[in-house]
């Protein structure tokens, strides 16, 4: 039936024919606003057309909706399809004009009147004195027919421009060169007044500005300033790229059968035949153009060189892969290179390039062994077999991290107390004793047995952003940077919340000039509507991590200063959390990990409304108020339900009066 292959009424072409077959147009979830604007436009015309001969049947609807109807490229212009190597592919917004099914009683659309805004005594009153707004006249779509349009510029057409063909399809008017034998402008413009421009036989794009500015359509009224435009000097013809022998070794000619495609960084042939005389053998210009060259340019381009930026840009790239090929061809060939693939210029550097360094090396083992000679004390066989018996125990080898600090120790060792740069892993150890204990750190450093870091430059890693109880920025533009490139299962992550009893104190910080130890619940608002007390002592940290559930991630998104903390002071700290984590970090949150307290067991009974719960009234999970579709579930620390039983174990008994 019609529609199973080339849905238009009256068309043959099928599957089986050598002929491509083109799927309804549809916008897709990557494609941008002006793509989705191009392809709901071309579906909506491409609808138009099927239904103006058939019958809108619930199969056919099916169809529509499933994307499945197709037409073939008999209905579409050649300039809109593009050939690959094993397919064609339409342009993005083509609709179909050719061969196009006939009603049997086919009637004319009515002439619609062109639209002049007039400046009248009422619009200038209503407008509160805003100018009156002028319509130029490429602004006004012509409605003459193709014979009108001929008709009307016979007359018109300046010299040296020719009508070389007018008929009822179309009408090409030339302006020939005295120095070759084809058109320098040929303008072609086809039954529904639709223009093209061909320089020298070049196509041009159809992103030219000359096409955007009269909306790629001709009429009467503005034929004749347009062929003054172009044949004056306000344009000017794109004169290539720079011709050497790198540049007319890779250039392809646009006829070539064995190319079915060209690419941006493609270099093309254009040659433009000079005229044959009686005295003179036929000769030909060839400028190398850009696949996408503009051709002409206006006036404001640099009169040295009349290149297009297209054109440019291709010719800066050639030179940098000739820069880059002449560098690689003088440098040596690697160890597993294959030297029938290489030149001669670079076997000739690979082989000085070995010869010197054979000559190092014999030159540093002479070295050795004049250092050894002249250096080398004489030991007893009994120490021999001491020492023998020392370096064939514990292999460092086997222990990367042993050898690695050994061999840094040993670097310090050899320079000054005041250049000593530490390597990042020697800082990350230094750290790690450090916050374990300072004071082990301290001795151990003052001792001389290790070179570590001092203190003051482990204070300048450890305040690498200001810290503080709350959410900090710079800590969440931190973890947004290390989870910047995960990707689908990478992002889920289940977040850790954990209090611990810290030593009730107040510490003087001299840069800010506060008191640190009173309870901080990150906004002095929420703070002072969740405190009784008027001056209360912190006595209690509330951490909450963030942990990858397919990666390594671990990262304190935020801390709190807390004293005896309710579900009611939890609840919005948590979702805080919750919604900088899925809004600005973009992670997808889908666990909330606690241990026991009574205040986390409070905090999951809270969310009985919004999420499932069991039949002992057990809240489970709840909704992401950030992301609907996804579920956040509740889970009991696994740690902690062990002491907690095991606890319970040891303290039940025959009259201790414990569960």
């Amino acid at each position: 039936m019609p529609g199973a292959n080339c849905a238009l009424v009256g068309c043959s072409t099928s599957r089986k024919s050598d002929l491509s077959l083109f799927k309804l147009p549809f916008a897709g979830q990557g494609d941008s606003e002006v793509t989705v604007k191009l392809k709901t436009d071309a579906r909506k015309e491409w609808l138009r057309v099927i239904r103006r001969t058939r019958e809108m049947t619930p199969q056919l609807k099916t169809k529509i909706e499933k994307n499945t109807i197709f037409l073939c490229e008999r209905h579409f212009k050649p300039e809109v399809i593009f050939q690959h190597a094993k397919r064609k592919s339409l342009a993005t917004g083509a609709v179909p004009t050719e061969n196009l099914p006939l009603k049997s009683h086919e009637s004319k659309p009515k002439t619609r009147r062109p639209l002049v805004r007039q400046n009248t005594a009422e619009a200038c009153s209503t407008s509160e004195g805003s100018p009156p707004v002028e319509m130029t006249s490429a602004d006004l779509i012509s409605d003459e027919s193709l014979e009108e349009f001929a008709s009307k510029i016979k007359e018109k057409i300046p010299d040296p421009w020719v009508i070389t063909t007018c008929n009822n399809t179309e009408i090409r008017i030339e302006l020939w060169d005295s120095s070759y034998s084809i058109p320098r402008y040929i303008l072609h413009v086809d039954s529904g007044l639709q223009f093209s421009l061909h320089v020298y036989n070049w196509l041009l794009p159809d992103i030219h500005p000359l096409y955007t500015t009269h909306r790629r359509r001709m009429d009467s009224a503005r034929v004749v300033d347009f062929l003054e435009a172009i044949k004056g000097e306000k344009y000017l013809i794109c004169e290539g790229l720079r011709q050497d022998q790198h540049v007319q070794s890779i250039a392809k000619d646009p006829g070539d059968a064995s190319h079915t495609s060209f690419s941006n960084s493609d270099v093309m042939r254009h040659s433009i035949p000079n005229r044959v005389d009686m005295d003179s053998n036929f000769g030909v210009l060839v400028v190398f153009r850009c696949v996408d060259c503009q051709l002409l340019l206006g006036r404001q381009v640099d009169e040295e060189q009349v290149i297009c930026d297209p054109c440019k840009k291709l010719q800066k790239n050639i030179l940098v892969q000739q820069n880059r090929k002449s560098r690689s061809s003088s440098a040596p060939a690697k160890a597993k290179a294959p030297l029938t693939a290489c030149s001669s210029e670079k076997l000739r550097a690979t082989v000085v390039a070995k010869r010197l360094e054979c000559k190092q090396l014999e030159d540093k083992m002479k070295k050795l062994q004049d250092k050894i000679e002249k250096s080398a004390v004489s030991v007893s066989e009994p120490l021999e077999k001491d020492l023998m018996t020392i370096m064939s125990g514990q292999n460092l080898d086997s222990t990367p991290h042993m050898k690695f600090f050994w061999e840094q120790q040993i670097h310090l060792l050899k320079t000054k107390k005041m250049g000593r740069r530490y390597y990042p892993q020697m800082i990350r150890f230094a750290l790690s004793i450090h916050c374990k204990s300072p004071s082990a750190y301290r001795e151990l450093r003052d001792s001389g047995a290790l070179i570590l870091p001092s203190e003051r430059v482990l204070r300048d890693y450890k305040n690498y952003f200001k810290p503080g109880a709350g959410i900090i920025k710079e800590n969440i533009e931190e973890l947004k940077e290390q989870t910047s490139k995960f990707t689908g299962i990478q992002k889920y992550v289940a977040v850790v919340m954990d209090e611990m009893k810290i030593q009730e104190n107040l510490v003087f910080d001299k840069t800010s000039g506060e008191l640190i130890g009173f309870i901080d619940l990150g906004d002095p608002l929420t703070t002072y509507a969740n405190v009784d007390e008027e001056t209360p002592i912190a006595s209690h940290a509330l951490a909450f991590l963030v942990r990858g559930l397919c990666t390594n991630l671990k990262h304190v998104v935020a801390y709190y200063f807390t004293g005896n903390v309710t579900s009611f002071q939890l609840l919005p700290l948590f979702w805080k959390v919750v919604g900088v984590l899925e809004t600005t970090v973009k992670l997808w949150i889908i666990a909330a990990v606690n241990d026991g307290a009574s205040p986390n067991r409070k905090l999951f009974a809270l969310h009985s409304k919004l999420g499932g719960t069991l039949p002992d009234g057990l809240v489970y999970k709840t909704p992401n108020l950030f992301f609907l579709a996804r579920m956040i579930y509740f889970f009991a620390d696994v740690p902690h339900l062990i002491k907690t039983a095991r606890n319970c174990l040891y303290n039940s008994g025959s009259g201790s009066c414990s569960r």
